[in-house]
């Protein structure tokens, strides 16, 4: 309830900005475009000063979101990490009936790729491209029995505080997470684990002219029960962890489901420092699902209506061979909906009025469990310590790396002091001009980035930890399908290979510097950041920010940050090459 108060609020906030700004932005371009190109009228453009440095990121909110990462990422310059997954789970079903003799056929965990159908070959199998799989080398995948309680309130708060999970793996009341409780019971590892886009055929049943098949899209997807090579536990353990459990209270609800099994805890680990494979999921879709057969008989040996599972005497020689049959229906008691006969369905329900209880699994049957409730995105720190960033001068280059422990930039336009008072915004304000573009360009050190970088970055409101007013009023959408792409411009890549270096990001901060210079906003500092989506723009706050130091050090980042396992090299504004400094060059019209 917390959660959608501050989501409906943030949305208000951003569109009462909008609203605001609207009409006099489109007053103002219908004045600038019956001027320009005037002969009483000069456009030019100029140059302001930015003071940008670094800054590290703390651990961050990494429950709660909508999509999570796991595996290994390598960086010789951005620095090595790892991201694991733990977890709550529930049943599709509550109180299930497994029947009898059951034998497990298989059990799987199951949780699929962000993936696209390519096209369907000759032999009518679909051809996936992988979404969101940075690298392919293989990693060590751990499945572990989590024992660790993850509660959704504090208990000892007076006001029963929602609790935060933080990805260093401590927790808003001061606990920390148990490694010892997280690796409670080891079910599954596997050394060799690699990213698959191949689609997933299951054999299914066979009949004389053909063999039934399901297809599943690609998917990290385990055996967890009979895998000679990777399974860690006996066959009994999922006997024991559920079917025997039929019946009791553990299975009956989901407070007492959640509390008996606490979850799952998938742990990544590198197996080769220099490869690296790193995947965002959407769990919402994940599953281990528990296969199974029992020997319920649909058969009628003796005509009377009654199967020959729920029938007392199936074969009708008198003797009740299947169990007691208290009223004397014919029904065994275990599948009798009236066990005593007196009209009163006290066994299960009995829709069809047939006397037997409904929903039995006859035959094959499923346990599936899905992951719900607490959901945390754990990684290791990144191996590399980066550069104190001067706030007075600025930096020489600008370290933008993804994740929760990464490292965004601080942008200080016209260089404000600490008394927030700069020449160059006074002498700003001065002119008489008519802005027709604002632009800041980060170009990329080539000599030091030699990986994979963010199409995009993201550029944000320092001290409200909203977009600015240039994102909210752009609907711009390039022609590879990119939102706001006027605003923040996709990476400009050598010869526009998709695959090439990067050269330089755009981004467009004009209606930004408009309420500046038209309507004397304040000038507030500007968040820079990696993004694996523009579109991700929920708050994530930093573990123990200051409020005394809203607006001057970031309260939190994106999801689209958190989820990039990318990252990039810019120059900063502390160099000599004018040409490869960043800086805000504004281009206007002045009367003559």
């Amino acid at each position: 309830m917390k959660k959608n108060k501050r989501i409906l609020q943030n949305i208000t906030l951003i569109a009462t900005i909008a609203l605001s700004f609207i009409a006099c932005d489109e007053d103002f371009a219908n004045v600038g475009s019956g001027i320009i190109g005037d002969a009483n009228f000069e456009s030019s453009s100029e140059s302001f000063p930015i003071t940008a440095y670094n800054h590290p990121l703390n651990a961050t909110k990494s429950n709660g979101l909508n999509s999570y990462l796991l595996g290994y990422r390598n960086s010789d310059v951005l620095g090595n990490s790892t991201a694991s997954i733990v977890g709550q789970m529930q049943p599709t079903e509550y109180n299930p009936n497994f029947g009898d003799n059951v034998v497990i056929e298989s059990v799987h965990l199951n949780i699929p790729f962000f993936s696209r159908e390519i096209e369907v070959d000759a032999n009518g199998n679909t051809i996936y491209e992988l979404d969101s799989v940075f690298g392919s080398g293989p990693i060590k995948i751990s499945v572990y029995q989590n024992n660790y309680f993850l509660r959704d309130f504090n208990p000892n708060s007076e006001f029963n505080d929602e609790l935060t999970y933080y990805s260093d793996g401590t927790v808003s009341d001061g606990t920390t997470l148990n490694q010892a409780d997280l690796t409670h019971t080891l079910i599954y590892e596997t050394d060799n684990f690699q990213p698959n886009p191949s689609e997933i055929i299951i054999d299914g049943t066979q009949n004389e002219e053909s063999v039934t098949e399901t297809k599943l899209a690609p998917a990290l997807r385990l055996n967890l029960f009979d895998d000679p090579n990777n399974t860690m536990v006996s066959q009994n353990y999922w006997y024991d962890l559920f079917i025997n459990k039929e019946g009791e209270p553990e299975l009956s609800n989901a407070n007492n489901f959640m509390n008996y099994f606490r979850g799952i805890y998938i742990k990544a680990e590198e197996i080769d420092a220099n490869n690296q494979s790193i995947m965002q999921f959407n769990l919402a879709a994940a599953t281990i699902t528990i296969n199974y057969s029992n020997s319920f008989d649909q058969g009628d040996t003796d005509g009377d209506g009654k199967p020959n599972f729920a029938d007392a005497d199936p074969d009708n020689d008198g003797i009740d061979e299947n169990g007691p049959d208290t009223d004397g229906d014919d029904i065994t008691d275990a599948y009798d909906a009236d066990v005593n006969g007196d009209g009163t369905i006290d066994n299960g329900t009995d829709e069809d009025g047939n006397g037997i209880i409904d929903d039995l699994p006859k035959g094959d049957g499923s346990f599936v469990l899905n992951f719900t409730g607490n959901i945390i995105n754990l990684f290791d720190n990144p191996s590399v310590v980066f550069p104190p960033g001067n706030s007075i001068n600025g930096d020489q280059r600008l370290y933008l790396n993804g994740g929760p422990h990464g490292n965004m930039a601080i942008l200080n336009l016209f260089n404000i002091d600490e008394n927030n008072e700069s020449i160059y915004l006074n002498e700003f304000k001065a002119k008489n001009w008519l802005i027709n573009e604002a632009n800041i360009v980060f170009h990329v050190d080539q000599n030091q980035v030699n990986e994979s970088e963010p199409n995009r970055i993201y550029i944000y409101d320092l001290k409200n930890n909203t977009p600015i007013i240039d994102y909210i009023l752009d609907s711009s959408t390039s022609s590879n399908g990119e939102i706001k792409a006027r605003h923040l411009e996709p990476l400009v890549r050598v010869d526009n290979n998709p695959n090439g270096d990067g050269v330089s990001y755009k981004i467009r901060i004009t209606n930004h510097i408009n309420n500046i210079f038209l309507r004397d906003s304040t000038n507030l500092r500007l968040g820079l950041s990696v993004t694996s989506n523009v579109g991700a723009i929920e708050n994530l706050n930093i573990k123990d920010f200051n409020e005394s130091d809203l607006g001057i050090l970031p309260k939190s980042i994106t999801s689209g940050s958190f989820l990039s396992p990318k990252g990039t090299i810019l120059y900063g504004n502390n160099i000599l090459d004018e040409a490869k400094k960043v800086k805000l060059e504004i281009f206007y019209t002045e009367p003559n």
